[in-house]
């Protein structure tokens, strides 16, 4: 009996001693809960893919593409003369990104027939599409000055403003987002709500199981590109950017992200070879948490007119710091590099496609936050009529860490995340004029401001239950851009 007794009253204090091991240790229980800079990059991928898309989504809006009807070079051969014919021939070539049959079919109409005020600024708008600026420029103020409507006055000046714009060697861009975001999961908890300590399945304390969350975002960007001047439009280039996420109740996941980069891209008909120093810095919880020092190294080649390869490697120093919420984050101090090979696959002017394989290698002062990852990935983006678009990624990984946290389990860490995000975008001047029925509804520097709302599933299916959970997450941001 005195032997049970001593035996249970030894489990207790054992448990008990366990529990205050790991409360001295809030990175045991709450690691996953710490944004890792892996996520604030992929984060910023998206923001980047998103603007790109508006930004293609307004240059589509801008053409005439919308209900042109398809017409085949032989429905042409049968009535060459029919200029309506050929003009919708010129438009489909368009959409079909064939700018130089365009223009050949454009320059043939216009030859017989010099007054078709309409066809020479479709052709002055295909030629500026093709960079050449002196024959669009040409052409534009041939018809400038005819009498038109004021809307296709207004059209040809922008054009013109446009091609004064793309003559300047240095080129200036700033960009303003604010929004707000949900997360069913804030903290990353785990979805069993428990945990293993010393391989002993322990409960997580309230604080420490799922919260969900509503975070205030604003992300602002600054960039230049310098045109060096050779006829092959190499170019020097850098920038900066802030991001900063506000919660409303978890405070200890606020974050703020500040960035510096600089590089230049050197190009010709083999290769484009891109080189892009940067720096990185994070704070978490309103304490410095992160520094990141390297940069990137970018191959990209137009294997084919539909087809685009490239390869790149990424390398950085890391330094975290230990802080409240995760003293033992300066483990994961140490290098990073990642090795990117893609294509991108251009099935139309509005629909494009990019695959992705990526190896990682992270490095760290202790071997149980070191790891080999492997990633899959794929991205859809889809331009629609009137500055509307679609992004929609998929990726799978799979991170294979190098040693056992005894404190957690014998067992070495092995975690398959899965991801999943759309994005819807448009500017706001479309849903002015879809709820007033009208055209031009909102001032030109409203209507171009561009509403997103990102929808994503997170899954990180982990062997330790530490870091197995899942996240449903919602965004919505309101950007303007100016380019100047």
């Amino acid at each position: 009996m005195a032997r049970h007794l001593a035996f249970a009253w030894a489990a207790v204090v054992g448990a008990a001693a366990a529990w205050s091991v790991l409360a001295a240790r809030p990175a045991f229980a709450q690691q996953i809960n710490v944004p890792q800079p892996s996520e604030i990059r992929e984060e910023a991928e998206q923001q980047r893919r998103a603007r790109e898309a508006a930004e293609a989504a307004q240059a589509v809006q801008r053409r005439e593409e919308q209900g042109v009807r398809a017409v085949t070079f032989e429905q042409v051969l049968k009535d060459p003369d029919n200029v309506e014919l050929n003009f919708d021939y010129a438009r489909t070539l368009v959409a079909q990104g064939d700018l130089k049959g365009a223009s050949a079919t454009l320059e043939r109409m216009l030859l017989n027939n010099p007054e078709l005020a309409q066809v020479r600024l479709f052709y002055a708008i295909v030629l500026y599409r093709l960079d050449s600026l002196d024959e669009a420029e040409r052409e534009l103020k041939q018809i400038v000055n005819l009498p038109m409507p004021d809307s296709l006055r207004k059209e040809i000046q922008s054009y013109l403003d446009r091609i004064g714009y793309r003559r300047k060697l240095t080129h200036y861009s700033a960009s303003l987002s604010f929004g707000f975001s949900y997360d069913s999961n804030r903290n990353a908890a785990p979805r069993s709500g428990g945990v293993l300590f010393l391989d002993t399945p322990l409960e997580v304390s309230d604080n420490q199981r799922e919260h969900s969350d509503k975070s205030f975002l604003s992300i602002g960007s600054f960039r230049v590109r310098h045109d060096l001047g050779f006829q092959e439009k190499h170019e020097v280039f850098g920038g900066v950017s802030i991001f900063r996420q506000d919660d409303l109740h978890l405070n200890d996941q606020n974050l703020q992200s500040y960035s510096i980069n600089a590089g230049g891209t050197y190009k010709s008909d083999w290769v484009n070879v891109t080189v892009n120093p940067s720096h990185v810095r994070l704070r978490l919880a309103d304490q410095s948490y992160y520094e990141a020092t390297g940069g990137t190294f970018r191959l990209d080649k137009k294997a084919t007119k539909e087809f685009d390869v490239y390869g790149e490697y990424y390398g950085v120093r890391e330094h975290f710091r230990g802080i409240t919420t995760s003293p033992s984050s300066v483990d994961r101090t140490g290098g990073r590099q990642e090795v990117h090979l893609g294509t991108t696959w251009t099935l139309s002017p509005v629909l494009q496609l990019n695959f992705e394989a990526d190896v990682i290698r992270k490095n760290a002062r202790q071997s149980y936050v070191a790891y080999d990852g492997y990633q899959l990935q794929g991205n859809l983006t889809y331009l629609m009529p009137q500055g509307q678009f679609f992004l929609f990624s998929a990726s799978g990984e799979l991170d294979i860490y190098d040693d056992p946290d005894l404190f957690v389990s014998a067992s070495t860490r092995r975690d398959t995340i899965m991801r999943l995000r759309g994005t819807y975008g448009a500017p706001l001047g479309f849903f002015a004029d879809l709820v007033s029925g009208d055209q031009g509804t909102l001032p030109d520097y409203i209507a171009d401001i561009t509403f997103t709302g990102a929808l994503q599933w997170l899954d990180n299916a982990s062997n330790l239950p530490n870091y197995d959970y899942s996240n449903l997450s919602a965004q919505f941001l309101v950007s303007k851009r100016w380019e100047f």
